[in-house]
């Protein structure tokens, strides 16, 4: 299935022999990638399976296709996790594209106390659609079978609240001393990544983090860009499990 269309359609648009793949989907089959009757496509759930399948019915601008075979992929493990502090313009865009190409398996926005930015409750739906949608799109470019989950912006109380949950929590901070390298517990199953705002994390948020559990950890001596710096803490992650490289 490398070389067919790849598309992505929820599980409610799954029959047990067809799948129709939704209008935005099918407008980028039929108007983009020029998709016909009988030509071969792939079509994940987001969730792992993603299915071979035969177009067999364009009707009003709706795709319908036959399934051939279907395959389940699991996760990966262990599951990337991370919360990104919010930035300024769309920095969180780029942000959640890039880790959904490398196969983090959640990205949670969050306000800190340094974020230049403030959302209405409007305003975060709009974003959690948005960040949703960027989120599908990363998933076909990169066919990648499992989707990030990603949501509207978490305030400051609903980040300790996760980080505390989470059984294994690196906090990215300019003044700690020790290597994320070193925080990576072997096995592990799940790891969760904190990435503060422009500025940095304030020292009391940091400890914290640390107080609900999180390592303070460092990157090196070079201070990296808020969008930056989680690309790099995400690939020395998949890197130390095997998963990339």
């Amino acid at each position: 299935m490398n070389s067919a269309p790849w598309f992505v359609a929820p599980r409610s648009n799954w029959g047990e022999s067809r799948i129709t793949l939704d209008a935005g989907e099918s407008h980028h089959a039929l108007k983009v990638l020029r998709v016909a009757v009988d030509d071969i496509i792939a079509v994940s759930d987001g969730r792992g399976s993603v299915a071979r399948c035969a177009v067999d019915r364009v009707d009003g601008g709706t795709v319908g296709a036959a399934i051939l075979e279907t395959a389940h992929h699991p996760r990966r493990v262990p599951e990337l996790v991370v919360y990104q502090a919010a930035g300024k313009a769309n920095k969180a865009d780029g942000v959640i594209e890039r880790l959904s190409e490398l196969g983090a398996a959640e990205v949670w926005v969050y306000e800190s106390m340094r974020s230049v930015v403030r959302w209405d409750d409007a305003k975060r739906g709009r974003l959690e659609r948005r960040w949703q949608s960027i989120a599908r799109s990363a998933a076909k470019q990169s066919r990648n079978p499992w989707m990030v989950d990603t949501s509207a912006p978490l305030a400051w109380p609903e980040l300790v609240a996760r980080v505390a949950a989470e059984p294994l929590a690196a906090v990215l901070w300019e003044e700690a001393s020790l290597p994320l390298r070193s925080a990576l517990a072997e096995p592990a199953g799940r790891v969760a990544l904190v990435v503060g705002p422009e500025g940095g994390l304030d020292r009391g948020e940091a400890e914290a983090l640390a107080g609900a559990g999180a390592r303070l950890v460092s990157l090196g001596p070079m201070i990296l860009r808020t969008e930056n710096a989680p690309l790099v803490a995400a690939s020395v992650v998949l890197y130390h499990y095997g998963l990339i490289g």
